[in-house]
């Protein structure tokens, strides 16, 4: 008799055991006590949740919902719920391939309505297949291919429980005493921002207002509101998802070093070579949205106006001339002295600029890389209008081992204002400047360069001469 206590007690705890395993805690976004997500350039972040849990049995399932259909669970952490035993990503959704995928090989209902009689005929059929937009089934001992629209719809008995409505992630453990705060990190697919800079001229030309803004998207599945929100800057290196997770500890010890910020700008923090920056107030970021938001205001920033021209020398006589419009660049510097003088991320500008009634009108624009404090920025704005430059070759001949190329470029400046003219020719063999009418200087790359003013309603003629070596 004692014996057969012994074995309905142990029978008991077992039936306790399996009904605490069975049992699955679902924790949806409502339990969410704090978010923090780190936006990359590169299509990821990172997020960082806590939400309440009660205490947890030993092996008992806990499901937690509203996360990333993109997490990668290599990188998953869940911080203060017990010992981790295990920890799943379910993503397989609920929606109709998915729902007609479970049911091939089983009897279902299929509907049509009648175009003539509008009456809606349901017959009992075995679902064979399904095949892009168009599905196998099985009717009174014969076969037919449907389409899975045009009035043909099917009706299912069920709804199967490991389709899921919204992506979660799982975890059993060995259990927690009492309710605490759990933390749960991971880095997810989905989310991203970028630059948007729009750059306002004064009248005259010399100065322009700054404003970025920064766009942050989420195609991650779920929605993450009030949400506290940091954006890196640069070009960050992913090795992949199976060492992402290294990658998040480093963010997650990393000691911030305070950086310079500018005037009217969000935040900013020294990564090692990257920078961070921080909203100043928590939003929120859904599903679909991109948000844009202020990143940064500079005003009465000098900028200067400069045209470029590049060509090619050919060792070649050519007869035909080309009549061309040098390319139009706005430079500014990113120092404190520019009412700058901070890490600007890559991103578009756009340039505007008021016409005779003071309306803006776009002057066109480029994308800008990662700029750092002191360094030039500039803004290619498209083809200058009052500038022109006729080229054509003036002297080409055969000489000892090489050749000589005589090349004459007549500019005409039809503004009202001088214009500064950078000409910079290439050249395809060794070479060696014989004449110049105005002074060149060779540059990286093995180019000559000219930096030209050209007067206002005026013009100027470039003339020279090389020599050129085969070798």
């Amino acid at each position: 008799m004692q014996i057969n206590k012994i074995s309905l007690a142990l029978c008991l705890a077992g039936f306790t055991v399996l009904s605490a395993q069975a049992t699955t805690l679902q924790i949806s976004s409502e339990q969410r006590e704090s978010i923090d997500l780190t936006l990359y350039n590169q299509n990821l972040g990172l997020v960082r949740e806590t939400r309440e849990l009660p205490p947890l049995k030993t092996g008992q399932s806990v499901t937690l919902e509203d996360v990333s259909k993109q997490l990668q669970v290599e990188s998953l952490l869940i911080d203060n719920a017990g010992k981790i035993l295990e920890q799943n990503l379910n993503t397989n959704l609920l929606n109709q391939q998915n729902l007609l995928q479970h049911f091939v090989g089983k009897e279902l209902k299929l509907a049509r309505l009648n175009p003539v009689s509008g009456k809606e005929i349901i017959s009992s059929v075995k679902l064979l297949s399904i095949d892009g937009s168009r599905a196998l089934i099985k009717r009174n001992n014969s076969f037919e291919s449907i389409p899975l629209n045009n009035g043909w719809r099917f009706i299912f008995p069920n709804l199967p429980s490991q389709l899921l409505a919204k992506p979660s992630v799982s975890f059993r453990s060995s259990g927690t005493s009492k309710a605490q705060l759990t933390g749960i990190s991971y880095l997810t697919s989905g989310l991203s921002w970028d630059m948007d800079y729009v750059m306002t001229l004064n009248e005259a030309g010399t100065q322009v207002t700054l404003d970025g803004l920064a766009s942050l998207t989420n195609n991650t599945g779920a929605d993450f509101k009030d949400a506290q929100i940091s954006l890196v800057a640069g070009d960050l290196n992913n090795p992949g998802a199976r060492h992402a997770t290294a990658l998040q500890e480093d963010f997650s010890n990393m000691v911030m070093a305070r950086g310079a910020a500018a005037p009217k700008s969000l935040s900013g923090e020294s990564i090692g070579d990257f920078h961070l920056f921080s909203l100043p107030r928590k939003v929120d970021l859904l599903n679909g949205q991109v948000k844009q938001v202020s990143f940064l205001t500079a005003e009465k920033v000098p900028v200067s106006r400069s045209y470029d021209y590049e060509f090619l020398v050919y060792p070649t006589l050519e007869r035909n001339q080309h009549r061309v419009k040098p390319n139009l660049t706005l430079k500014f510097l990113n120092d404190q002295k520019s009412h700058l003088g901070m890490p600007l991320p890559a991103g578009k500008i756009r340039t505007f600029s008021p016409d005779s009634k003071g309306q803006l009108q776009f002057m066109g624009g480029s994308s800008i890389n990662h700029t750092g404090e002191g360094d030039e920025v500039e803004v290619t704005q498209g083809k200058a209008f009052d500038l022109s430059i006729h080229r054509k070759q003036i002297h080409f001949s055969t000489v000892f081992n090489g050749f000589k190329v005589g090349q004459e470029l007549r500019i005409t400046n039809s503004r009202s204002t001088p214009a500064d003219l950078v000409m910079t020719a290439n050249f395809p063999l060794v070479w060696e400047m014989e004449s110049s009418n105005i002074e060149f200087e060779k540059v990286l790359g093995g180019s000559a360069q000219w930096k030209i003013k050209v007067p206002a309603k005026g013009e100027k003629v470039l003339r020279f001469h090389v020599k050129m070596e085969k070798r």
